[in-house]
């Protein structure tokens, strides 16, 4: 007998929920790209949109879009980074860009971090 899939409960369903925004809040992903994105934003799906134009054209082999850098921090300090082999190539804006994006990232947390905390004291 095919074993039915599991029905969420409401408290399940809002625990998972709650996990995710914890996992999105503790953890900062940033990715810096070059090159050229030709691209339609569908207004309906907002930010997603424009993440999933930028994942499909990083995902063509044709090389419209580059990886210069990415910066992966986890909460627990865990944390990778990768920079492009070339930097040489990579103009210095496009590094001083992604920095920028990683600061302010952690500043958001930091901030969002803050304001959780005077709810529970």
């Amino acid at each position: 007998m095919a074993k039915q899939p599991e029905k969420k409960t409401g408290l399940k369903n809002a625990l998972e929920k709650l996990n995710n925004a914890i996992e999105d809040l503790t953890s900062l992903h940033v990715q810096t790209y070059t090159g050229t994105l030709d691209i339609t934003i569908d207004d309906t799906k907002g930010f997603s949109s424009i993440k999933d134009e930028i994942k499909a054209a990083a995902n063509k082999k044709d090389g419209q879009l580059i990886l210069v850098a990415e910066t992966l921090a986890k909460f627990d300090g865990d944390s990778y980074n990768f920079v492009k082999k070339d930097l040489d190539e990579v103009p210095a804006v496009t590094l001083e860009v992604h920095k920028n994006a990683v600061k302010a990232g952690i500043e958001t947390r930091i901030g969002l971090l803050e304001l959780f905390k005077g709810v529970f004291n």
